[in-house]
């Protein structure tokens, strides 16, 4: 019985041995700098000459032969092993230098087309670009790159068009990219195509496909500032001044004379910021210019306060927005009249919505200024002025 338990024990240690031999012989392939069938060789040449030096020491009659053979064995092995033991003794400082024997991850060459296209060979560089996407089709440089060069050097924007859509559609390409991608194609469609239908169709385009997302709020933001073709014409004509019929006599006028052109009244201002944002309420800039109408231009602070509540609470705004938008708050109470706990709990607002942030303490320190900004804002005392004998430039001779 114990035998047999030896014998299997044997066994299984030979087998142990046996697969950690071929492991080891497995991971010098992989990491070894011959081919596999040059590897394999030098193995098999190497365990001939262990295998004839044990022989010849082994017979009685060629044990004299021994050294003989081992020193022709030796150099006929150091002459096989010795490149893998350099590059093993080596290899640690080589690779230190080299930074390894890993291969380079393969990327896109754009260089030769942007050389090219500096040169004004435009077609050349599209062919090179279009090469370098045929090895690498959703690299998001290349295909921009292809757009770009349709669209501002070859005013191909039906082609940069097609590129762009072609992009999107690539399922590597993430939404920050393809939003970047529309966006870029509506300027082209504006700065070189002067067209506003397209752009316009390219940014609703981005709003369709990424709804409730800031993607889509800055896309309707664009929308709601797009210029019209009038605006567009006027961009690229040359500037005429309109020149009116000047005051006669403008010397002799006894009442102050004002040449600049009259604003337009809060009432004409406010009609239009309305009927503006029933068309794009996503606007950011016309309510906020809204706000600041109604708290000054006819001192209602609570329709300014609706109005910027209404920007603070908007789902895509920014936090820096939101901040700026309290603060612009905090500047209405404060130039309308309301007292100090009221701004201080606006201005806590900030605190409360980003703790620990960089908001935070630049709103902790206007709360602990707020008396001295109350104390600038206070009215200074008006100086009354003495009477003048008038109209002294007309006067023939100088008085007494």
């Amino acid at each position: 019985m114990g035998p047999s338990w030896e014998l299997v024990a044997d066994i299984l240690i030979a087998l142990v041995l046996f697969a950690g031999l071929i492991w080891f012989l497995a991971v010098w392939m992989r990491h070894s700098r011959d081919e596999p069938v040059t590897l394999v060789l030098k193995w098999c040449a190497t365990g001939l000459a262990i295998l004839a030096f044990l022989i010849t020491a082994a017979l009685p009659y060629t044990r004299l032969l021994a050294p003989i053979v081992a020193a022709v064995c030796g150099v006929l092995l150091s002459i096989l092993w010795t490149p893998n033991i350099v590059e093993v003794l080596f290899k640690p400082l080589w690779h230190a230098w080299t930074g390894g024997d890993e291969q380079p991850e393969p990327r896109p060459f754009y260089a030769i087309a942007r050389a090219k296209r500096q040169r004004g060979q435009y077609a050349a560089a599209l062919a090179e670009v279009r090469a370098q996407l045929a090895r690498f089709p959703h690299d998001f440089e290349g295909h921009m790159l292809a757009a770009e060069i349709l669209a501002q050097n070859m005013l191909d924007l039906d082609g940069a068009e097609l590129t762009i859509q072609r992009l999107i559609q690539l399922p590597e390409i993430t939404d920050p990219q393809k939003a970047y991608a529309l966006s870029t194609l509506a300027d082209w469609y504006l700065r070189i195509g002067q067209d506003t239908d397209n752009a316009r169709r390219i940014l609703q385009q981005l709003v369709e496909q990424y709804p409730d997302t800031d993607l889509a709020t800055t896309a309707r933001q664009r929308l709601a500032r797009l210029p019209t073709a009038e605006q567009l014409t006027d961009r690229h004509e040359p500037a005429r001044v309109k020149l009116r019929k000047g005051i006669e006599n403008i010397g002799l006028q006894r009442t102050p004379v004002t040449l600049a052109p009259q604003p337009d009244p809060p009432e004409t201002l406010a009609a239009r910021y309305v009927q503006h944002l029933e068309q794009h309420p996503d606007d950011f800039h016309t309510r906020e210019q809204l706000a600041v109408l109604y708290a000054d231009g006819f001192q209602r602070l609570d329709l300014a306060e609706d109005q910027l509540e209404q920007l603070i609470h908007h789902p895509g705004a920014t936090p820096a927005q939101i901040v700026h938008w309290i603060h612009l708050l905090a500047d209405l109470q404060i130039r309308h009249g309301k007292d100090q706990p009221t701004v201080r709990a606006t201005l806590e607002r900030i605190s409360e919505l980003f703790p620990d942030s960089p908001y935070a303490e630049q709103a902790q320190r206007r709360i602990n200024l707020l008396a001295l900004e109350f104390k600038r804002r206070e009215i200074a005392p008006t100086v009354k002025l003495g009477q003048y004998e008038s109209n002294l430039g007309l006067k023939g001779r100088l008085p007494r």
